[in-house]
């Protein structure tokens, strides 16, 4: 089984509790991974293992959607699962502050492509 994420704790708990939703631009994961879009939307069903920042294993994941969307038209499946039912311009708000603060000299456009993944916890019995 591979590796399909690397959580901080507070990310960690996010999954934990039901659904853990990344959410990037294409270009900047095409750059860090070639090739892990295609990858990962072709893995969709695929169950992983988590890791922390220290790389030790910390639990499994499934992965249960995997898609693109446009920074400036959201795709619905991404706003519900964020919490921005049918408020877009809340959404592309809040992900631009959030983007700038982490990336402050990139741009997000409208047409952006952002790279989105859905995990749901998997629990050993």
């Amino acid at each position: 089984m591979k590796v399909g994420l690397y959580l901080d704790p507070i990310s960690m708990q996010i999954l934990q509790n039901g659904v853990f939703v990344s959410c990037e631009p294409t270009e900047r994961v095409e750059k860090i991974a070639p090739g892990l879009v295609d990858e990962r939307i072709a893995e969709v069903g695929q169950t992983y293992l988590v890791c922390d920042m220290k790389k030790e294993e910390i639990g499994k994941a499934k992965l249960v959607e995997a898609f693109t969307t446009t920074f400036g038209n959201p795709d619905p499946t991404l706003l519900l699962l964020l919490g921005f039912k049918d408020q877009p311009e809340k959404f592309t708000s809040q992900y631009s502050g959030f983007f700038k603060q982490q990336f402050p000299d990139e741009e997000l456009v409208d047409d952006t492509e952002l790279f989105v993944t859905v995990y749901e916890p998997v629990r050993d019995s």
